[in-house]
């Protein structure tokens, strides 16, 4: 019986959660479409804008500040581009390779996994490989220098404290914590 009404309680505590996030759910896909950015502009990510007042990518382009806010006049060129290609039917990749061919390879945002490209791909994780082989021998040489740890003292090895030693350290904790 009692836990029957443990859980009508609990049903009725959950109650106004579950039915407040089934009412949240339209608006969070509604945020979430608005929020996924078109083919255009997932493939003028891949290529850089080559406005050459920013390091951005072309579907990501936006200058900050002064008068102007927005794409800049190439990267709106470039996914003019990118929308036509789209249109006649080219792939993702004849898309970015036309614009290799056009700018070059400073084009892309990122290394081509193949080739010379592969080599900017494995330096970030061999550099932390050789950085925590490097602690590890840092580490190791400390250790080495610094020799054995000292063996702690068994418990019942220490010579025995006198009762006047015992007091006269009592009574200094007592001087030195009174108010």
């Amino acid at each position: 019986m009692n836990k029957i009404k443990k859980m009508k309680r609990r049903a009725v505590l959950i109650f106004p959660f579950l039915l407040c996030f089934a009412g949240a759910l339209p608006l969070l896909s509604a945020f979430g479409d608005a929020q996924q950015p078109d083919h255009k502009h997932q493939l003028g990510m891949k290529v850089k804008c080559m406005c050459g007042g920013c390091n951005d990518s072309a579907g990501g382009c936006y200058h900050v500040g002064g008068a102007f806010s927005g794409p800049c006049g190439t990267a709106l060129g470039m996914l003019k581009k990118i929308e036509e290609r789209i249109a006649q039917g080219n792939s993702d990749d004849l898309i970015v390779q036309s614009f290799v061919q056009e700018y070059g390879q400073a084009v892309l945002t990122e290394p081509p996994h193949s080739g010379f490209g592969r080599v900017a791909w494995w330096i970030p994780a061999l550099a932390l490989i050789g950085g925590f082989a490097l602690v590890l021998s840092i580490i190791s040489r400390w250790r080495r220098q610094l020799g054995p740890e000292p063996a702690l003292a068994a418990a019942g090895s220490a010579p025995p404290i006198s009762r006047e030693l015992l007091d006269r350290a009592r009574a200094q904790a007592a001087r030195d914590t009174e108010d």
